[in-house]
């Protein structure tokens, strides 16, 4: 499968490790940090009987309720059948891409820029999406100020083995969410230990 130019040009942008995981509480530069959502609106679409608006203050709330009280920013990335004014009435701006490359690869761009305009500062980074570790498996994490979140729907997408896409990465993520307990404003997941992905070779047993 192609990888979106827009990936290998961010990578070329900023290195960062993987093998470097992200602090695991709010330390006071994060508490007071400004925090930037890239919600994949696609993949994790607004629940029945809310709207942008609801989504935005439960968020927020959410958010605010694991110690994180900086200036919130949401960039939404899908619905190109949108209603004009839809997500831009409650201060969400929108990105009304298609496929899920194209979604992708301008979540990575607007990834970068975030990080490039902010080298100096603590910020903290939400990826709402059911492809979040596909979308950070591009980078590198080392030596960064920024705080990594994650929020994945509740059925995440599996593999034909059955293991969760990125299975063999490690979750550079602080917290995690349900984007379903998200956007009710809802604490994120208890982190489990999962079995390691295996694959059945033709022929032969289940390899690691």
């Amino acid at each position: 499968m192609p990888t979106p130019t827009s990936l290998i040009m961010g990578k070329m942008i900023i290195t960062m490790t993987l093998s470097e995981r992200m602090p695991s509480v709010t330390t006071a530069s994060y508490a007071e940090a400004k925090t930037v959502v890239f919600w994949d609106v696609d993949e994790c679409p607004i629940p029945e009987d809310l709207d942008p608006q609801s989504v935005y203050q439960n968020i927020r709330t959410a958010l605010a309720n694991k110690g994180y009280h900086g200036e919130v920013t949401i960039m939404a990335f899908g619905d190109r059948n949108q209603i004009p004014g839809y997500y831009e009435s409650a201060g969400i701006q929108i990105f009304p891409k298609g496929d899920k490359y194209e979604r992708i690869g301008q979540m990575q761009l607007e990834f970068f820029g975030w990080m490039r305009d902010n080298s100096c500062e603590y910020t903290n980074m939400m990826v709402v999406t059911r492809s979040a570790m596909e979308l950070v498996s591009y980078l590198e994490y080392r030596n960064t100020h920024h705080n990594i979140l994650f929020a994945n729907p509740l059925y995440p997408q599996t593999k034909a083995c059955g293991c969760k896409f990125g299975a063999r990465q490690e979750d550079p993520s602080a917290e995690t969410w349900v984007w379903e307990t998200l956007a009710l404003g809802g604490d994120p997941s208890i982190r489990t230990v999962e079995e390691p992905c295996r694959y059945r070779e033709e022929g032969g047993g289940d390899v690691k």
